[in-house]
């Protein structure tokens, strides 16, 4: 079923209503946007931010390059015991499996020349999830795809929970991914705001009401 145009406006006028975000997506460093992207899924976002916090405040000077990183994944072993080390030094938990999404980016990441922040935001304004990203990594999808090149300041919104919540609880239907980014693109378009404010917006919304 397609969005129809008497959604669109309620959708629309929704959005119109919504308070200016107080803080923004744009992430400029290569490392930390890394670890956002195997982090920033299925975790509360306190515990994402207290992860990113502990690296700020304890390896930042240790790990500022793809080099830093890989020499550091070297010293653990590639098993649950030594994923629960690496994630343990680099962010002060035991997310084993995310170290393990971590080396499995890094891999994808390294084998495109996307070694850099500046490589990373000229592939996230380049790139196609289809083509560029869909089954590459293993448990990482469309969302956390658009996460990604949003934080590098592609127009786009990011379908997670908090969108799907903020839409279905006014048009009271359930949309897919593709169809919740081309829906608020358009009201972000019709709106004169860049596409990733208005998921801020939303974002900060949905935080609040809950």
């Amino acid at each position: 079923m397609m969005i129809t145009q008497h959604e669109f406006d309620l959708v629309l006028q929704k959005c119109k209503s919504l308070s200016p975000a107080k803080g923004m997506y744009l992430e400029h460093d290569y490392i930390t946007n890394l670890f956002l992207t195997v982090l920033d899924f299925q975790l509360p976002s306190r515990t994402v931010e207290s992860s990113i916090g502990y690296y700020r405040e304890h390896r930042w000077n240790e790990i500022r390059t793809l080099t830093d990183l890989k020499s550091l994944l070297a010293k653990y072993p590639d098993n649950r015991n030594g994923n629960i080390a690496a994630s343990l030094h680099l962010w002060g938990y035991r997310y084993w499996n995310r170290i393990s999404l971590l080396r499995k980016l890094v891999a994808y990441f390294e084998s495109m020349g996307i070694t850099s922040q500046e490589a990373l935001s000229h592939w996230a304004k380049t790139s196609d999830f289809e083509r560029d990203f869909k089954e590459k990594i293993p448990k990482m999808g469309f969302a956390i795809y658009k996460w990604l090149v949003m934080r590098q300041g592609v127009e786009t919104i990011k379908p997670d929970i908090h969108v799907r919540r903020f839409v279905e609880s006014i048009i009271h239907r359930v949309l897919c991914g593709n169809e919740l980014v081309t829906l608020l693109e358009k009201v972000a378009k019709q709106l004169g705001m860049k596409a990733y404010e208005l998921d801020w917006r939303t974002w900060e919304y949905q935080r609040k009401a809950r």
